[in-house]
Order: C-alpha cells, then structure tokens, then sequence
C-alpha cells in the first residue's frame, strides 16, 4: 500500500488554508473543543483522552489558525492550551501533542477489522508508533492531518501493536506493552512496513528542507488573488466532504470485515500460535547452534595451541574445589544424545503424545 495515495491536498494549498481565517462554523467547533478541554476532570486516562480528542479535532481540522489566520499549532500549543489547562503551563508543545497522538493511536488500533483487545493506556507508547500514523500528505509540511476515518490506511500500525502485544505476553508484562516491546516490535517489522509504505522514514535533512521551503512560503509577500484563493477554498472544501460522505460506507465494511474476522478466528489464532513456535524455535536453534560452534572452536585451538593432552591435566584440576572437567566426555556423550533425539523429534511427524486428563476414569474406593 502506498500512503502517498492519501495526498488529498498539496503542501501548498494546505499554507493558503492556514492563512486564511475561520468560519463561523470552524469558529463554534474551536469553542466547543475548547469548553471540553476545559472541563476535562474525570479519571486519569479518561481526561487524557478526552483533551487528546478535541486536540486532535483542532490539529486535522486546522482550527488552532485563529480568527484572522496565520497562527500555527506550535502557538496555539503555547499560549492557548495554558489558559484551558494550568497544569500545562509551562510545559513544551510535547505535553498536548503526546495526548493528541495517544487518542488517536487508540482509535486507529479501534478502527481495524482485528481490533485488539488491549489498547496503549500511557503517553510512554506514543514516539514508537508516530511514524505508523498515516498522514494526507506525501511528505513532511508543517501541518499534516492524519487519515483516521480509513482501515486500510491503520494496517501498519496494526501489525506493530499487535506484534508489541505478543511481545508483552511472552515477557509476562502486567500493564501490556511496555514502550520498548513497541520499538522491538517497530524494529523487527520495519523492512516489510517500509516495503509496503505503512511507516515514515524520510530523512532529517529532507524534513528541515521541507519545512524550511513550506516556511518560505508563508513569510513571501505576494499579491492575493481572492477569486483564486476561493476556489481553492471551495476545492479543499469538497475534497474533505467526499472524504467524510464516505465514511459509512468504509464502517460498513469494518463490519462486515468483523462478522469474517469472527468466523475465522480459529484459524488466526492457530496462525498466531504457529508464528510464535516459529520464533521460540529459531531463537533456540540460534542458541544451540551458536553454543555447539563456540565448543568445536575452542577444542580446536586448544589443540593447536597446546595439544588435546593438555585436556588429561585439566581433568586432574579443580579450580576452588568447585569447577572441575574431569566427567567432560560423559557430559559430551550427553549432550550429543540430547541433539540425537532432538534431530529424531524435528524428523517425525507425529500428533500430539501428551497426557489427556479427559480420558482418565476415576474409581471410587
């Protein structure tokens, strides 16, 4: 999937809207986030997503412009979040952004046919899955709304959260993924994420050219033309209506893709329990390979170095009384019946051989 498909606006377009002012509409919407974020008093977790609610309404919305235009979401980050928010006095523009992201994050993850049943509940998540987030735009602009109305755009994300997941539960977490089994995860599908378009990776050189030319831009002096400027307007506008007039039909999907998804979750959970066998027993082939190479090295240059009769005056040496070698070709013959019947089992094909407690008759005395 290639997100550049998602580039509904050109940068370009996007600085005219930021300069232009509010509508009467954007203005009530403002407010109405604004009066939400201000009255967010409840439980921890619950006022963090209701602020990065209404955040990210203002940010995809451009609403943060001011009445007459210009004003960027840096500023309003700066000087108007403090006045709906005390606590935030002070803090950088990370404070509102990781609340913004944390939302929205959530509701991607919410969006997907195989929504998982675990969600990220803290801020310390939020920088391993921001590049999964789809964007509009082609490339780095200054504002760039995120797409959080498409499933398809979410599948990157998907994968990462659940791979975290799986991650999680193999390291017995308590609290579900810690921010690191996000970035381990991140990592280990990074190549095919980057193959498929579903990450953000662009270099940070080509980000501050960006930026710096979007900037440029905004700083010119040029001479406006309103008929010109409307009718991008009135195009920008139209574009975000058969974005929004589609939604339906795209939740219609995400149900009939979750009546499937129900009918074949006996199948995806074998896949699940299939991809991480495969995991545990590559790590453990690594493991013994790895250990086995390691011995026959050693023995070798012992060999050359001073000769396998060295290995008779070592087995007559102890060191502190506790470390000995002297049952070493007894612990080797052990070992490679280990390997024997190992390489006997990876040979088989066999079912199943364990105990069946159902099967079990219980007598009375």
């Amino acid at each position: 999937m290639d997100t550049t498909a998602l580039a509904v606006v050109e940068p370009q377009e996007a600085v005219s809207l930021l300069e232009s002012p509010l509508s009467p509409a954007e203005t009530a919407e403002l407010q109405s986030c604004e009066l939400a974020i201000e009255l967010a008093g409840k439980d921890r977790l619950e006022k963090a997503l209701i602020i990065g609610e209404k955040l990210s309404t203002i940010y995809n919305h451009a609403l943060f412009r001011g009445a007459d235009g210009g004003c960027t979401w840096e500023q309003w980050l700066k000087e108007r979040l403090p006045q709906l928010l005390p606590e935030a006095d002070g803090r950088s523009t990370d404070w509102g952004d990781r609340r913004r992201l944390l939302w929205e994050e959530r509701k991607l993850l919410s969006s997907c046919a195989r929504a998982p049943g675990v969600l990220p509940e803290t801020t310390r998540t939020v920088d391993a899955l921001t590049a999964l987030v789809p964007r509009r735009f082609s490339g780095p602009s200054g504002w760039n709304p995120a797409v959080l109305d498409d499933p398809n755009a979410a599948q990157g994300i998907s994968k990462v959260w659940e791979l975290a997941c799986l991650n999680a539960e193999r390291n017995q977490r308590r609290n579900g993924p810690t921010a690191e089994d996000v970035r381990a995860a991140r990592e280990e599908l990074r190549p095919a994420l980057e193959q498929q378009g579903l990450i953000r990776s662009a270099p940070t050189q080509f980000q501050a050219a960006t930026a710096a030319r979007v900037e440029a831009a905004r700083q010119r002096t040029i001479t406006v033309n309103p008929e010109e400027e409307e009718r991008k307007a009135a195009a920008f506008r139209e574009t975000m209506a058969s974005i929004r007039a589609s939604a339906p039909e795209r939740q219609a999907k995400v149900a009939a893709n979750e009546v499937r998804d129900e009918a074949d979750k006996a199948e995806r959970e074998h896949q699940q329990l299939l991809e991480q066998e495969v995991r545990s027993y590559n790590s453990k082939l690594q493991g013994a390979s790895g250990a086995i190479h390691d011995l026959l090295t050693y023995l070798q240059n012992l060999s050359r170095v001073h000769g396998t009769q060295l290995l008779d005056e070592m087995r007559c040496t102890d060191v502190l009384g506790l470390i000995s070698v002297r049952d070493d070709i007894q612990r080797l013959q052990e070992a490679g019946q280990d390997l024997i019947a190992a390489v006997k089992l990876a040979q088989s094909s066999d079912p199943p051989s364990g105990i069946d407690m159902s099967t079990f008759t219980v007598v009375p005395d």
